[in-house]
């Protein structure tokens, strides 16, 4: 089925990838590859910790198609009985290193004055849980608002993290909006 969509003669993928897991494996390993490019890309454009992540709070909402595929696979082989230890290890990289870049973030955020906390792995770990429970509420809920959820996290950071924005303004969330 991957050939005849793909275009090209079955045996060339069997050249490339032993089995079916390792053909899994290695579009994980795509996908978790291209998601840590983005944030390359978007620490290469900002030297400024809010914008970094304030970008990797957009790029969640811009990235939804191939992000909900991603959730989708990622959903349906916890969910199965068939473990793959490669395959384990780059989804568990993935979150590692997602806490780990926004960790340094923040503590760069902090040591310039403008984020305040003591505890970053936290806030960190935070960020990556939300976006993962809109991800997965997305899939659930079909016309669930991720823009508005996403926004709601931002306002929550920005507060949690006593950010003032450029305007001079500390961002609230207030009971409504959340």
């Amino acid at each position: 089925d991957i050939a005849g969509v793909a275009a090209v003669n079955t045996a060339l993928i069997y050249y490339y990838f032993d089995s079916k897991e390792d053909l899994f494996r290695a579009a994980i390993e795509f996908a978790v590859d291209q998601v840590f490019q983005n944030f390359r890309q978007l620490q290469a454009r900002h030297g400024d910790p809010a914008d970094i992540i304030g970008d990797w709070l957009s790029s969640n909402v811009q990235l939804y198609a191939p992000i909900h595929k991603f959730v989708k696979v990622s959903l349906d082989y916890s969910g199965s009985e068939t473990s793959i230890p490669a395959v384990d290890a780059t989804i568990r990289q993935f979150y590692d290193e997602e806490t780990r870049l926004l960790t340094a973030c923040i503590r760069q955020g902090v040591q310039g004055g403008q984020f305040e906390t003591s505890d970053p792995e936290s806030i960190a770990l935070f960020i990556s849980t939300y976006l993962d429970g809109v991800m997965v509420r997305s899939v659930i809920v079909k016309d669930f608002d991720l823009g508005k959820a996403v926004e709601v996290l931002r306002q929550m950071i920005w507060n949690q993290l006593g950010y003032v924005d450029r305007t001079g303004a500390t961002a609230k969330v207030t009971a409504a909006k959340a």
